[in-house]
């Protein structure tokens, strides 16, 4: 059963606070991030950490996280270290995502870690680096996410 999404962004604030009003709701943002049980729990300037708590929806057939799951929690987190430099009323969207398995996420994990870093930008765009690792500290994946900041409307 789908949920809406329910959080508001609100254009008179940062995105800094954005992320922090985020992380205040958890998972009650609602949405997909609801369904991917996936929310910011660490957020300061460029930098993201995001958890996922795994469940057995998240497995593919052969008993390990799906790697669609571990590149949307990439995402996420790249996108948001990026969203924590946003001035009130900027937007952002996702432009490119490149990522590398390095190890899979057994089915008996029960949390995924992503630590996005700000590494790169400007006033149009900017590039984070990403590290997705278990609750049992095995590095699963590490990727890269462009992403546009876009002026307010």
């Amino acid at each position: 059963m789908s949920e809406p999404v329910r959080f508001q962004l609100d254009p008179t604030v940062d995105g800094l606070e954005l992320v922090r009003r985020w992380m205040d709701a958890g998972l009650e943002v609602g949405g997909f991030l609801k369904r991917l049980r996936a929310r910011p729990v660490e957020a300061r300037e460029g930098f993201v950490r995001f958890t996922l708590d795994v469940d057995a929806g998240h497995l593919n057939l052969m008993g390990i996280v799906h790697g669609g799951v571990t590149a949307a929690v990439v995402d996420m987190a790249g996108a948001s270290a990026v969203m924590t430099i946003l001035k009130p009323g900027q937007t952002l969207a996702t432009t490119d995502l490149t990522m590398r398995f390095l190890n899979a996420a057994p089915g008996s994990a029960t949390r995924l870690d992503a630590t996005g870093i700000l590494t790169w930008r400007d006033d149009r765009k900017a590039v984070v680096t990403v590290e997705v690792v278990t609750d049992a500290g095995v590095v699963v994946a590490q990727g890269s996410v462009g992403v546009a900041i876009r002026a307010p409307r």
